[in-house]
C-alpha cells in the first residue's frame, strides 16, 4: 500500500465506530488500573501526575488501536499489506518510535523523580531514571504492539478482501442484469414489429428504423450503474413511439412526472420494464387498448414511481416476466429493503409501482 491510500485507509478507520469503542474501554481500563495503584491522593499532589494518568492510557490506546497496523500494511507499492518480514521490521521500528515519544511525554507530565517512582506503584522516596523506564517500555511494549498490529491488520485485510469479492460479485450481476434486459426489450418489440409487417409495410419499415435508434440508445442507457430520471423518460417516450406505430389509436398515454426529478440519479431502467410490462398484458390484449398514465413524485427522502393501465386485468403476478423478474434483482442489489415493488390491480385498472425510501444507493 502507498502512501496515499495508506492515509485513506488510516482516516476512514478513524471514522468507525467499533475501533474507537475498543480503545475508548481501553483507556478506560487502563486509567482505572492506574487510580488503584497510585492512590488518587498522589495523582492530586500534582497536576502532572493527574495529567499523566489520564492523558497516557489514552494515548496509549490510540496508538495500539490505530497507529499500531500502519506499518504493516506500508509496502510501497499496490499491494495490500507488506511481505512479512519486512512488515516486522518496519512495525518493531515503528512501535519503538512510537513509545519512545509516549515515553517521553509521560516522563515530562512527572518531573519530580520521587513521583515517577510512586507513579509507577515504587515505594515512597524512591528515585527511577530515564534509562530504565525506557527499557522497560521498549522490552515490554514494542513486542506487544507488533503483535496486536498484525492481528489487526490481517483482521483488516480479510474484510477488505471480502468486501471486495463481494463488490466483484455485484458488478458481475449487474452486468449479468444488463445483459439480459436489453435483449429481452430487443425480441419483444421485434415481435411487435412483426405483426406490423403484413399490415403497414411502410409503418413497419419507420418501426424498424425507429427500433435501431431506440435500441442504440437502450445500449448507452443501461451501459452505466446510475443514469439520470430524465434521461430513462426521454427513452420511454421513445420506445412508446415505436409501440404507437403497432398499435395505433389503442394506445394513450398521459404524463404525471414531476420534470423537478430529472436530474436525480438511478439505476437504468426503473421505468422502462413497467411500461413494457403494461403494453404487453395490459394494452395489447385487449382488443379496446387503453391508457398508459406514467407518474414520477417525490416522497420523504425518497421517490415514487407508478404506471398504471386501464387495460385488460392483471393477469400477471410479481416476478412471472422477465422484466419484472429483472428489475426486482436490480432494486435489491441497488437499495435493499429500503426499494420496494408492487404489483397490484387498482379497481378497473392495473399499478406497477417502485417506491424508494431513499436516493442513496447500497454501491
Amino acid at each position: 500500500m502507498r502512501l496515499g491510500p495508506l492515509q485513506q485507509h488510516f482516516r476512514s478507520r478513524l471514522r468507525k465506530r467499533t475501533p474507537w469503542a475498543v480503545v475508548l474501554v481501553f483507556a478506560a481500563v487502563f486509567i482505572g488500573l492506574q487510580f488503584v495503584v497510585v492512590p488518587a491522593g498522589l495523582q492530586a499532589r500534582h497536576s502532572g501526575t493527574l495529567a499523566n494518568a489520564l492523558l497516557t492510557p489514552f494515548l496509549v490506546s490510540f496508538a495500539y488501536g490505530f497507529l499500531s497496523p500502519l506499518p504493516w500494511r506500508w509496502s510501497g507499492d499496490d499491494r495490500p499489506r507488506a511481505p512479512f518480514g519486512r512488515g516486522l521490521v518496519q512495525a518493531l521500528v515503528f512501535n519503538s518510535a512510537v513509545i519512545l515519544l509516549l515515553t517521553a511525554l509521560s516522563w515530562l507530565l512527572v518531573r519530580n523523580a520521587s513521583l515517577k517512582a510512586e507513579a509507577l506503584g515504587l515505594a515512597r522516596g524512591a528515585k527511577v531514571g530515564l534509562g530504565s523506564v525506557v527499557l522497560v517500555q521498549l522490552l515490554a511494549g514494542t513486542p506487544l504492539m507488533t503483535i496486536i498490529g498484525a492481528i489487526i491488520s490481517f483482521a483488516v485485510i480479510t474484510e477488505e478482501e471480502k468486501a471486495a469479492a463481494e463488490a466483484r460479485l455485484e458488478e458481475a450481476q449487474w452486468v449479468l442484469l444488463r445483459g439480459q434486459l436489453s435483449p429481452h426489450v430487443l425480441f419483444n418489440s421485434l415481435n411487435g414489429l412483426a405483426e406490423l409487417v403484413r399490415q403497414d409495410p411502410a409503418a413497419a419499415e419507420q418501426g424498424i428504423l425507429d427500433l435501431s435508434e431506440l435500441y442504440r440508445a437502450l445500449l448507452r442507457h443501461g451501459d452505466r450503474p446510475k443514469a439520470p430520471l430524465g434521461e430513462e423518460r426521454a427513452l420511454v417516450q421513445r420506445f412508446l413511439a415505436v409501440e404507437q406505430l403497432r398499435l395505433g389509436t389503442r394506445l394513450a398515454v398521459r404524463w404525471e412526472w414531476d420534470e423537478a426529478l430529472d436530474g436525480i440519479e438511478a439505476p437504468p431502467f426503473l421505468l422502462q420494464p413497467l411500461v413494457e410490462n403494461a403494453l404487453k398484458h395490459g394494452i395489447a390484449p385487449h382488443p379496446g387498448g387503453g391508457e398508459i398514465v406514467i407518474s414520477l413524485r417525490r416522497e420523504g427522502a425518497g421517490l415514487r414511481l407508478r404506471v398504471v393501465n386501464t387495460g385488460r386485468g392483471m393477469g400477471l403476478v410479481p416476478g412471472t416476466g422477465v422484466g419484472i423478474q429483472n428489475l426486482e434483482a436490480r432494486l435489491a442489489l441497488a437499495y435493499g429493503s429500503q426499494a420496494r415493488f408492487h404489483l397490484r390491480p387498482e379497481g378497473s385498472a392495473t399499478l406497477a409501482e417502485v417506491a424508494l425510501e431513499r436516493l442513496e444507493t447500497r454501491r
